[in-house]
C-alpha cells in the first residue's frame, strides 16, 4: 500500500510538510500563531497520528438510517412569525445531532465501495446545509417590513441566534469533510482505479474542500523518499478541480507549483488558471503591503511563460499563452482595466460592502445581538501615483489617523468569513466606491462615542480631504452620502445600547452608543442591498475558545459591574492621556505612540485600552494553549524515534500538555474519546479558565445583577 512519504513509509508525497493549510489536527503544530488563513510552517506528522486520525473517523458505530437533515429543516425558520427561543433551541439541538451524524459514518479501510459512498454523502450533506443557511440569510430583508417594537426587536435577536448557529454549523462540516477527505485519500491512495473514482467524485460535486485536501497532489515527494510522483495527467485532473471549485485560498499552491513545473503545457494551463482564479494586485506604492508578500504577480508569471517555448505546445494553448502574455503586459502596465475584479467565484465592484466575521468583545453591546459581523469595508478603485489601478478597500479602523486602503485580495486574508453586499441600483453602487475613493488618505479620528451625527454633518460637501469623525459602520453611513437615498434604505433597523449595566459600564471607560448608532450588521436587513458574494464559513476551534471568552466579557458588562484594574504602565499612560487635554505636545506623542489621531479622546482611549489589551491578553493566552494541547493529546506516543523529528524542547512540551490533561489523554489513548469529543473538552476547558481570568479581572468584586 502507497501511504504518505512524509510519514516515513513508501508513499506518494504529502504536500502538508511543504506549505501546510489551516488544519485542525493533521498537522502536529507547536507554534502560538494564530488566525491567519495563509500557510504555516509546521512539525511533520508522526506516523502514529494518521492511524489515530483514522481510527477515530472509521472505527464508529454504522452510519444510522435516520435522516438528521430533516429535523434540521423542520426547525429552520422560513419566516420572521417563527422566530422564539424554542425555536432557536430546537435548531441548536437539531444542528448538533446533525455533527454527531457525520461523525459515525464509516470510512472503512478494506472498503473503497463504503469509503467513496460515504465522502458522496458527506458532500450532499454539507450542500444541504449550505442551501439551509442560504435560506435563512435569504429572511434577512423580511424584518424591515414589520411594524418596529419590541416584538421585531425579540424576533430579530432570535433571527441573529439562528442564523449564527447556521454559519457555525457550515463551518464544522467543511471541517469534517476536510478531515473524511484526508482519510478517504489515505486508503485509497493505493488503488488508483478508486483513488481516481474519488477524484471524479469531488470534481462532479465541485468540492472546494475536496480541492484543497487533494492540492498536495501537485508535488513531487523528495528524490530519496522512494515514493511514486503523481503522474502529468492526474496533476492535470487536480488542476481542473481546483477550477472548477474557484477556490481562490489554493492560488499559494497553484503558484509554487507553477514554479518548479517543467512540462510546458500544464505551465499555461497553470498560468491560465492562476488569472480565473484571480491574479494578485501588484501591492500600493509606500505601503506595508509588500511585507504580506503575495503568492505570485504579473511580472513574475509572465516571465515564467516568456521561457515556455511554443513549438512544445499544442494548438490551443498556444492561443492561450499569446493572449495570457498580452493580458499580462497590460495588468504590469496599467493594473485592472476591467470594470470588476474576479477573485475565485466572487466578482466584485466599486461601492460593494464588505462585512467582515471575526470573534469581538462588542458582539453583545448593543440590543440587536448577537452581532454576526465585526468590521466592514468598501470597495473602491485607485490609481496609485505609478499609474497601476487597484480594487481597494477601504475602512476605517481604531488604530490610524488616516484612512487606508489596501488592495482587496489582501485584505481579505485578515478574516475566515465574510459577505459582500451590493446596492440594487448599480448607479448608487458607483457614488458610494467612488466616495470611498475620495475617502483614501484622509484624516480620520475614531469616533469613541459612535455617533453617527457626526457624519450627517458631511451631507452635501466634498468628501476628499475632509476629516472623517465616525467609526467603523459609521464610514459606511459617510459613503451613502453622495447617493442623496435615505439612511434606512442602507439600515433600515435601528439599534441601542445592550440593557442592563452595560450603558453604565462603558461611561466609566468613557464610552457611549451614541444617537444613530449602527453596527457592522446593521445593514444585512436592507431589501436594497442584495449578498454579491461570501465566503464559505471555516470552523476554527481556537477561536471558537476565543469568542467563547469574549461574550462572557460582554455578559458580564450587562449582568455586573465593570471594576477595572489597570496595571502601572496603564495608569500612567491614563494620566498621561488626562494631561494631553492641557499640553498639547503631551496629546501628539501620546498619540503619535499609539497610532491614534490626536483629536480623539485619549484619556478615554487609555481607559479603554486598559480593558481591552487585558482582554485580548488572557483570549490570546487560552487560545495559544488550546491550540497546543489539542495536536500533543492527538499525537500518537513519543518513542526513540521522537527526537529525530522534534526538538527536545517540543517534545518537553507536548509532555506538559498530557500532565495537564492526564484523563483525557487516558481515554483518547485507550480509544474512549473520539477526536470531536476531544476537541470539544478542549474548548470548554481553555473557555472556562479564560471565563474566571475575566471575573478575577474585572468583576471579582460584583454580585451578579438582574438588568
Amino acid at each position: 500500500m502507497r501511504v504518505l512519504a512524509l510519514l516515513g513509509m513508501p508513499s506518494r508525497f504529502s504536500v502538508r510538510s511543504l506549505f501546510p493549510a489551516k488544519m485542525e489536527f493533521c498537522a502536529f503544530e507547536l507554534g502560538c500563531e494564530h488566525g491567519a488563513r495563509t500557510p504555516r510552517s509546521t512539525i511533520p506528522v508522526a506516523g502514529a497520528m494518521i492511524g489515530w486520525l483514522i481510527l477515530g473517523l472509521s472505527a464508529l458505530s454504522p452510519a444510522l438510517a435516520r435522516d438528521p437533515l430533516a429535523e434540521l429543516r423542520s426547525h429552520t425558520p422560513s419566516s420572521p412569525a417563527q422566530m422564539s427561543a424554542a425555536q432557536v433551541k430546537d435548531l441548536a439541538a437539531a444542528a448538533d445531532d446533525v455533527q454527531r451524524w457525520v461523525a459515525e459514518q464509516p470510512l472503512p479501510a478494506d472498503s473503497p465501495a463504503e469509503i467513496l459512498a460515504t465522502i458522496s454523502r458527506l458532500l450532499d450533506v454539507q450542500s444541504q446545509v449550505n442551501q439551509t443557511l442560504e435560506q435563512v440569510l435569504a429572511l434577512r430583508v423580511q424584518f424591515a417590513g414589520l411594524p418596529a417594537g419590541d416584538q421585531r426587536h425579540e424576533q430579530l435577536r432570535w433571527y441573529l441566534r439562528s442564523t449564527s448557529q447556521m454559519i457555525d454549523l457550515a463551518g464544522r462540516l467543511y471541517t469534517a469533510l476536510r478531515e473524511a477527505i484526508e482519510v478517504a485519500a489515505y486508503h485509497l491512495d493505493s488503488q488508483p482505479e478508486q483513488f481516481h473514482r474519488l477524484l471524479d467524485l469531488l470534481a462532479q460535486k465541485k468540492s472546494a474542500v475536496g480541492a484543497e485536501v487533494m492540492s498536495y497532489m501537485l508535488f513531487d515527494p523528495p528524490a530519496d523518499s522512494g515514493a511514486q510522483p503523481y503522474t502529468t495527467q492526474e496533476k492535470y485532473q487536480l488542476l481542473n478541480l481546483i477550477l472548477a471549485t474557484r477556490h481562490h485560498d489554493l492560488l499559494p499552491f497553484v503558484a509554487a507549483f507553477l514554479r518548479q513545473e517543467k512540462n510546458p503545457s500544464l505551465i499555461v494551463i497553470c498560468a491560465e488558471l492562476i488569472r480565473r482564479l484571480g491574479l494578485p494586485q501588484e501591492p500600493r506604492p509606500g505601503t506595508g503591503e509588500k511585507a504580506s508578500k503575495p503568492p505570485i504577480l504579473a511580472e513574475e508569471l509572465h516571465e515564467i511563460l516568456t521561457r515556455v517555448n511554443e513549438t512544445q505546445l499544442a494548438e490551443h494553448l498556444v492561443g492561450y499563452r499569446r493572449d495570457l502574455l498580452a493580458w499580462l503586459q497590460q495588468r504590469m502596465e496599467r493594473g485592472i482595466e476591467e470594470e470588476s475584479f474576479k477573485l475565485g467565484a466572487l466578482e466584485l465592484r466599486p461601492g460593494d460592502w464588505l462585512l467582515m466575521r471575526n470573534p469581538s468583545p462588542y458582539n453583545l453591546f448593543t440590543d440587536l445581538s448577537p452581532g454576526l459581523f465585526t468590521h466592514v469595508g468598501v470597495v473602491a478603485v485607485e490609481r496609485g501615483q505609478d499609474g497601476i489601478r487597484r480594487f481597494v478597500i477601504v475602512d476605517l479602523p481604531e488604530r490610524g489617523a488616516r484612512i487606508p486602503a489596501t488592495t482587496v485580495d489582501t485584505f481579505l486574508t485578515r478574516t475566515l468569513h465574510y459577505v459582500f453586499l451590493r446596492h440594487e441600483d448599480a448607479d448608487v453602487g458607483r457614488l458610494m466606491g467612488q466616495a470611498a475613493a475620495d475617502m483614501i488618505g484622509n484624516e480620520s479620528q475614531f469616533d469613541l462615542q459612535f455617533d453617527t451625527s457626526r457624519v450627517d454633518c458631511l451631507r452635501g460637501k466634498p468628501l476628499r480631504g475632509a476629516l472623517i469623525h465616525t467609526y467603523c459602520a459609521g464610514f459606511l453611513l459617510a459613503c451613502t452620502l453622495p447617493t442623496s437615498r435615505p439612511r434606512d434604505e442602507f439600515f433600515p433597523i435601528s439599534e441601542s445600547v445592550a440593557g442592563g449595566n452595560m450603558a453604565s459600564n462603558l461611561k466609566q471607560l468613557g464610552l457611549s452608543l451614541g444617537r444613530g448608532f449602527l453596527s457592522p450588521t446593521g445593514a444585512i436587513f436592507s431589501p436594497h442591498l442584495k449578498i454579491a458574494g461570501r465566503r464559505q464559513p471555516v470552523y476554527d476551534p481556537s477561536r471558537e475558545v476565543q469568542e467563547l471568552i469574549f461574550d462572557h466579557f460582554a455578559d458580564g458588562m450587562i449582568r455586573k459591574t465593570l471594576r477595572p484594574s489597570p496595571d502601572e504602565f496603564q495608569r500612567l499612560r491614563e494620566k498621561l492621556a488626562k494631561m494631553a487635554r492641557q499640553v498639547p505636545w503631551v496629546a501628539n506623542a501620546l498619540a503619535r505612540a499609539h497610532d491614534v489621531s490626536a483629536r480623539m479622546d485619549l484619556e478615554a482611549a487609555a481607559r479603554t485600552a486598559a480593558v481591552i489589551e487585558v482582554l485580548d491578553e488572557i483570549a490570546e493566552e487560552n487560545l495559544n494553549d488550546f491550540a497546543a494541547a489539542f495536536p500533543a493529546l492527538l499525537t500518537g506516543p513519543l518513542d526513540a524515534k521522537s527526537s529525530e523529528q522534534y526538538t527536545p524542547e517540543q517534545i518537553d512540551r507536548v509532555q506538559d500538555y498530557r500532565r495537564q490533561h492526564q484523563e483525557l489523554y487516558q481515554l483518547r489513548t485507550e480509544g474512549q474519546l473520539t477526536v470531536r469529543e476531544l476537541r470539544r473538552e478542549l474548548v470548554r476547558h481553555y473557555a472556562d479558565r479564560g471565563r474566571r481570568q475575566i471575573d478575577q479581572r474585572f468583576f471579582a468584586a460584583a454580585a451578579d445583577e438582574s438588568p
